[in-house]
């Protein structure tokens, strides 16, 4: 149930959807990081999942809560046109909270040269589960 709702509120822009997801983690916290931590690592990387949850674990609920109001009432679309400078775009080919399409409209908006470079891995976090992978493409950017 939490992953489904983790699921469909990252994709939608319904208000109730986030308000949802909200909830969830003030009131229900530690299940909250439990799926979390599963869908954002990747289910292959235990060790991972485990510090993820550790490190949620000690945020904790009030400052989760407020995270995720920051991250889901945020939207600056508009100011993508303005970046000039070049911008490496760093995307996960399997990413439950920021899907494909995200890095895509990122390259196509950005005004500046951006180049959209796509590691291939599940979960959200590369630092941890393909940190070898994002080397190499942090080496390719700047050189």
């Amino acid at each position: 149930m939490l992953e489904a709702l983790f699921q469909v509120s990252l994709t939608s822009h319904d208000t109730s959807d986030i308000e949802q997801l909200r909830s969830n983690i003030e009131l229900q916290y530690e299940n909250w990081v439990s799926v979390y931590a599963l869908v954002a690592v990747g289910p292959n990387d235990a060790a991972s999942v485990e510090n993820n949850q550790n490190c949620l674990k000690s945020m904790g609920a009030e400052v989760a809560h407020s995270l995720a109001k920051t991250v889901f009432y945020s939207d600056y679309r508009d100011t993508l046109e303005k970046v000039q400078v070049p911008c490496t775009i760093i995307q996960s080919s399997n990413d439950k909270a920021v899907p494909l399409n995200i890095g895509n409209y990122l390259e196509e908006k950005i005004k500046g040269v951006s180049t959209l470079e796509i590691i291939d891995m599940i979960g959200h976090f590369p630092q941890l589960t393909a940190h070898l992978k994002l080397v190499e493409v942090l080496k390719s950017v700047v050189g």
